[in-house]
């Protein structure tokens, strides 16, 4: 079969390599869709891995179970996807299903989804709607309806609140559409025209460049600052931004990765009250709402704007790079 294979610096290849197989635990699906996530982008621009194994980081994974153990409830030809962090199964958070909360390691299967099958432990399938198209499907099982609904699911009710959504990238993107369809009043920003514009076609009642941001969100608060200001970029500087444009007993909630940030603490927490939290991925407990969301009739098909067939997997990083794109995807014959 073939794999993609990250080459380094920028460069992508098909290679060919084994077929997965199935076990006790384990399922082989035929893909039919990947989608492309933010996480890849560092290993696609670094300098050649030094091993053998095809690493890569996809892992917004949809298809065909091709092969699964016996006696299995997931059956050959079930149209599936991949929750691909699923946990031990043992411990005190994975029997609450917070899976990403594991204490006993999680157990990951966020390599090589971007080949012509995939490997998925059976804890993380979840069978896909048989009118769901194959890349919107990618998006409904995988980060981009799944990182913004346990974001919104930990904020609680957010109807008619004021929400500034800081970066535009797919995760910034998917957390604009959910929080609009589910009543609240988005502002967005970003750095990026392409993605300024294609923010307010997903919900936001206004996105401006990050420079111009925080004169309109006092107009649009009349000078008290958001509600809910969420960072979906992993800018350092982002953190004191959403500081400066969150309310006093506001919420920060954080989905981008920030490594480091220097903060004055007790003018944030004790001055302000502000709230700071955040999440990660998603877990088997999200999964009804990400499914109800998109029955409800939430357009998860506007975050894609462009897809690619497999073989063109580097004009679709390309792209992707670029900036001028929301969530890209690779479809399967």
């Amino acid at each position: 079969m073939k794999i993609l294979k990250f080459q380094g610096l920028g460069k992508i290849g098909l290679e060919e390599t084994s077929m997965p197989t199935a076990d006790e635990q384990n399922v082989v699906i035929k893909v039919r869709a990947s989608a492309l996530c933010g996480s890849e982008l560092k290993r696609f621009k670094s300098e050649p891995a030094q091993n053998n194994d095809f690493f890569n980081a996809g892992h917004e994974v949809v298809g065909i179970i091709e092969d699964a153990p016996p006696d299995s409830p997931y059956q050959i030809g079930m149209r599936v996807g991949a929750r691909v962090v699923q946990g031990c199964g043992q411990c005190e958070y994975c029997a609450q299903n917070n899976e990403i909360g594991c204490v006993n390691k999680q157990t990951g299967y966020s390599r090589n989804a971007h080949a012509e099958y995939y490997r998925l432990g059976i804890q993380g399938i979840h069978p896909v709607p048989d009118n769901a198209e194959w890349p919107e499907a990618a998006i409904l099982t995988g980060d981009g309806l799944g990182v913004p609904i346990r974001a919104s699911r930990r904020l609680g009710d957010t109807s008619g609140k004021k929400v500034v959504v800081l970066g535009l990238g797919p995760v910034g993107l998917s957390n604009v559409l959910v929080q609009s369809f589910k009543g609240a009043n988005v502002m967005a920003a970003d750095l990026i025209s392409y993605r300024i514009e294609h923010a307010k076609t997903l919900g936001a009642t206004n996105a401006f460049h990050i420079r111009d941001l925080k004169p309109a969100v006092m107009d649009w608060t009349e000078g008290s600052g958001a509600d809910i200001v969420i960072i979906a970029v992993g800018h350092n500087d982002a953190l004191n931004q959403a500081i400066d444009l969150v309310k006093y007993r506001g919420t920060i909630f954080q989905v981008g990765e920030i490594s480091q940030a220097t903060i004055n603490p007790s003018a944030v927490f004790i001055r302000k009250e502000v709230t700071w939290t955040g999440s990660w991925y998603y877990t088997s407990a999200d999964w009804e709402d990400m499914l109800g969301l998109y029955q409800a009739g939430l357009p998860i098909d506007k975050l894609i704007t462009h897809t690619y067939p497999f073989e063109k997997a580097q004009e679709a990083y390309d792209t992707f790079v670029s900036g001028e794109s929301g969530k890209v995807v690779l479809t399967y014959p």
